[in-house]
């Protein structure tokens, strides 16, 4: 069964929080992710850095806050980012 995802807007146009169901870290920790080599620390944020368009990640409990590239649209990579949170939900 795949995973629901929540999508929320934040007042920046560039970024959008993605809600999943069970935490993806503790309470209380989270995880900033801005350049691919960080991505290693969570394989969420190692898979969304792989995405096309994404320039930003930051995973706190179970919310993923992502920041596309301003020369991107989300109607793009929006698509492309559920999938890949689905992905990495579904195999972890």
């Amino acid at each position: 069964m795949s995973a629901k995802i929540k999508v929320k807007t934040t007042r920046s146009v560039d970024t959008l929080m993605f809600g999943v169901q069970d935490a993806l870290l503790p309470y209380g920790k989270s995880i900033p992710v801005s350049q691919p080599g960080a991505a290693k620390l969570h394989p969420v944020a190692e898979i969304l850095m792989a995405v096309p368009g994404v320039d930003s990640a930051w995973i706190m409990g179970n919310e993923i806050m992502v920041t596309k590239k301003v020369d991107q649209r989300w109607a793009t990579v929006k698509s492309r980012v559920i999938e890949a949170i689905r992905r990495a939900v579904d195999n972890s």
